[in-house]
C-alpha cells in the first residue's frame, strides 16, 4: 500500500495520452491528510500515514472511519482517503494526527473522511466509488466528462471559487475512469499516471 502524490503536468500533455473519447471524473483536491487503511475480514486492521507511520490507535477514534465493513467481505481490502477538517489546516491535523495522544475529542476539531480509491481493484473508478460508499464511506463529489473543454471550465470555476467552494481544497483532481486506461498508463514513483492534479 503505497500512498503517492499528483502530477501538475500540463493537462493538454496528460490528456493526449489518452484514448480518443475516454471518460474522465474531477474531484476537488482536498487539502487533508492522506491516510491509508487496511480491513481484514471486514475489520479495521492497520491504518497508515503517506509517510508510513502507523496511526490505527488514533484513526480508531476517528467516527468518520468505519470500523467495520461489509461482513460478508471475506478478503483483505486496502483502500485510501483524506482526512479533513474545515476548520483547522492539514499541516495541524497532521501534527495531531502523528501524537500518540490524538483522539478526535483531543484534537477539539470537527473531522471529516473521504475515500476515493480501493488498491489493486480490476473496476473502473465510478464503481469503486459506488463500492466505497456501499461500505459506509463518504465519497468526494464527483463530476464526469468526455469533452476536456469541460475539465478546464471547471478549473477556472474552482478557481474562481464557484466550484467545490464548501471543501477546503487546492486544487482539482481529474482522473480517468476506465479500468483497462489506468493499467496501461500504470505509476511512476511518485504518482498515478491517470490522475492528475490541476492548481492555481
Amino acid at each position: 500500500m503505497r500512498l503517492l502524490g499528483l502530477d501538475k503536468d500540463c493537462f493538454a500533455s496528460w490528456w493526449a495520452r489518452l484514448p480518443e473519447g475516454s471518460t474522465m471524473i474531477v474531484q476537488p483536491k482536498i487539502e487533508g491528510f492522506a491516510i491509508g487503511l487496511r480491513y481484514k475480514y471486514g475489520q479495521l486492521v492497520d491504518a497508515y500515514s503517506r509517510k508510513g507511520s502507523e496511526i490505527i490507535e488514533n484513526i480508531r477514534t476517528i467516527k468518520a472511519i468505519p470500523l467495520n465493513i461489509d461482513d460478508s467481505l471475506k478478503v483483505e481490502v486496502e483502500l485510501e482517503g483524506i482526512l479533513y477538517s474545515p476548520s483547522s489546516n492539514s499541516k495541524f491535523l497532521q501534527a495531531h494526527l502523528l501524537s500518540s495522544a490524538t483522539t478526535e475529542n483531543a484534537c477539539n476539531i470537527p473531522l471529516s473522511f473521504l475515500a476515493f480509491q480501493i488498491f489493486k481493484s480490476n473496476s473502473d473508478e465510478l464503481s469503486d466509488l459506488t463500492q466505497l460508499q456501499n461500505w459506509g464511506f463518504e465519497i468526494p463529489i464527483t463530476l464526469r466528462t468526455d469533452d476536456p473543454s469541460q475539465v478546464k471550465r471547471w478549473h477556472s470555476q474552482w478557481i474562481k471559487k464557484e466550484l467545490f467552494s464548501n471543501f477546503p481544497t487546492n486544487g482539482i483532481v481529474a482522473k480517468c475512469n476506465a479500468y483497462s486506461t489506468k493499467s496501461r498508463l500504470g505509476f511512476s514513483q511518485f504518482s498515478p499516471n491517470w490522475a492528475l492534479a490541476l492548481t492555481q
